[in-house]
């Protein structure tokens, strides 16, 4: 479960980052305004509503006295129900659905680009506080988050403070402008594509394709693996990506 292994990495980096195992959840955090990176989940499968219900309670209890955006999530694998029966449960200890992300996976090299990549842009690897900044700032502008829930991962140094693992690139336009950004982090077995995210004014021109493969082309060669959101998936398929299983998250209600 490669998105665990991820946050667990960020955990492991992140100079205020925890990973923690209790009373059937499993919790990696780095402890930053970043929602994605505080994720708690069940220690495992879940065999019944009942344990489902039980490993929310724990998560919630878990998480109460930090005082931070996290959220619940378990893959599909590892769901006792449907998808119906686990929100009804879910819903009764307190947390609400918030969103699906869909692994997927590419064993081998990406297939080629289906159109031109644009040519006439500048692709910046992250080796310094400044670019660090343009690329974390992209993701908080694309998923409507504050400069300063930015400004408190780089504090942390969650990301790009190990350059043999992390592979962090930003696209810049013709004006100089941080248009896209990609990380490419080696876990060991796979490269775990993270961070994709492209300013709204620049979408469609092949900007998150150049971040993408400029990280996999400086990171070690080994299977990939991301975790898409619904806009993303059709541009991952199309890079030669196939898709696994679904991810379902939730938040406290």
């Amino acid at each position: 479960m490669h998105w665990i292994h991820f946050n667990e990495w960020c955990a492991r980096h992140s100079t205020r980052g925890q990973v923690r195992d209790s009373n059937r959840i499993h919790a990696a955090w780095s402890h930053t305004a970043l929602i994605v990176n505080n994720l708690t989940t069940p220690a495992g499968p879940v065999t019944d509503l009942a344990g489902l219900t039980a490993c929310a309670r724990s998560a919630i209890a878990d998480a109460a006295p930090y005082h931070l955006p996290w959220m619940f999530g378990i893959p599909d694998p590892w769901l006792p129900a449907s998808l119906d029966d686990a929100n009804s449960a879910l819903g009764e200890a307190g947390l609400r659905h918030l969103m699906y992300m869909t692994v997927m996976e590419c064993a081998g090299p990406l297939t080629d680009p289906i159109r031109p990549l644009p040519k006439d842009a500048e692709v910046k690897r992250v080796d310094s506080r400044a670019i660090a900044f343009d690329a974390l700032s992209l993701n908080s502008r694309a998923y409507g988050m504050p400069v300063a829930v930015t400004e408190d991962v780089i504090a942390a140094n969650v990301y790009f403070s190990d350059p043999q693992c992390d592979f962090g690139f930003v696209v810049y336009n013709t004006a100089g402008v941080p248009v896209s950004t990609a990380t490419a982090i080696d876990l060991g077995d796979r490269i775990y594509i993270a961070a994709v995210a492209t300013d709204a004014e620049h979408r469609q021109k092949g900007y998150a394709e150049l971040a993408m493969r400029a990280s996999l082309s400086a990171a070690p060669k080994k299977p990939t693996v991301l975790d898409a959101s619904r806009s993303g998936e059709p541009l991952y398929a199309q890079m030669g990506y196939q898709r696994r299983f679904k991810w379902n998250f939730w938040l406290a209600a």
